[in-house]
């Protein structure tokens, strides 16, 4: 249980930071002008508020247990989510985001934690699949292992953060490529889920 729990929170959290965005170019950006380990460093700072905002997400879902009807609804709303999530994702394949910020003078772990702190997209994300997977049984959104889950999406984004830090003279060059396709897979992997919790509705009445 503790393995699936820290593996589940680090796929979501893989997934999430596959698209070029904006602190993943960031991390592209910190890199390159200041070197691989201070772009990680950035990665690991917008990967702990990630965690927290995943921590808050399934521990919310925790106490949602005892009141199926409120669960109802907010599947219902995931499935908005979802969409809004894919047609989000659609729209960023249409425009480009480069490497090319001004440098601060803030500690990069300390810039990922700020710039982390203003994207408040992990939260409905981290709750609307980790309500998916507790309706199918695949995970339990008990202590400890929210906590497990949410240390997984700290390992999760943290990885995707060096994976974009190790290739980032690539990435810069290909910025446009790469965002257009990734953005394009990201926004049919939601139509995907919203279908899911969609068909999970109407066999279970709506």
């Amino acid at each position: 249980m503790v393995i699936t729990h820290l593996g589940i929170g680090f796929f979501l959290a893989f997934v999430g930071f596959i698209t070029p965005a904006m602190l993943n170019m960031t991390t592209v950006r910190t890199s390159i002008e200041q070197g691989r380990f201070q772009g990680i460093l950035f990665g690991a700072g917008a990967a702990s508020i990630n965690a927290i905002h995943g921590l808050l997400a399934f521990t919310f879902l925790r106490s949602l247990h005892a009141n199926p009807d409120i669960i109802l609804w907010l599947k219902r709303l995931g499935v908005f989510v979802l969409i809004t999530l894919s047609v989000f994702f659609y729209k960023k394949s249409k425009r480009i985001i480069t490497a090319k910020d001004k440098k601060g003078n803030i500690p990069p772990y300390f810039e990922g934690v700020i710039m982390s702190s203003i994207n408040m997209l992990g939260l409905p994300y981290y709750f609307t699949t980790a309500l998916l997977l507790d309706t199918q049984s695949y995970i339990s959104a008990t202590v400890p292992y929210v906590y497990y889950m949410a240390f997984g999406v700290f390992l999760g984004g943290t990885a995707m953060f060096a994976i974009y830090s190790f290739a980032a003279e690539v990435i810069a060059r290909k910025s446009e490529y790469v965002t257009k396709n990734i953005n394009l897979i990201l926004s049919g992997l939601f139509v995907g889920l919203a279908l899911i919790v969609l068909g999970s509705l109407i066999f279970s009445g709506l």
